[in-house]
């Protein structure tokens, strides 16, 4: 599967290609605590991990983030999986989107509004369990 994401540098108002990561090295850098490695590690996930439900729980894991930038990625990458896969844990999803929206800032609002979108549009009618 091959896939563009583009992944967005909020001091250089740049884009740049994504580069696939396998398993091994979107976790290590989910792990790092850094937010440009985990940034990086959720759209490479998006784009190399063929496991979309791994993928799923590790932006699940991120959505409420206090780092902004963090939790806009993990959910814009829900959006991704949506159009991506044609498959997410919809209830899981929605429930944790929703949890965020009470108290979030625009940016967040912008961000889960598109995930949702994108979920409405490339998800199967039959939510996945």
């Amino acid at each position: 599967m091959v896939t563009t994401t583009a992944c967005y540098k909020p001091l250089t108002m740049q884009y740049e290609a994504i580069s696939p990561l396998d398993k091994a090295e979107a976790g290590e850098k989910l792990l790092s605590g850094d937010t440009e490695a985990i940034v990086y590690g959720l759209l490479g996930a998006v784009e190399g991990v063929d496991d979309w439900r791994w993928v799923q729980d590790q932006c699940l894991r991120f959505v409420a983030d206090p780092r902004e930038d963090v939790a806009r990625v993990a959910i814009i990458c829900l959006g991704h999986l949506a159009r991506i896969w044609g498959e997410l844990d919809q209830k899981r999803v929605r429930e944790s989107l929703k949890g965020v929206k009470a108290s979030a800032s625009p940016r967040i609002l912008g961000a889960i509004e598109d995930a949702l979108g994108d979920i409405k549009m490339f998800l199967k009618k039959t939510p996945t369990k």
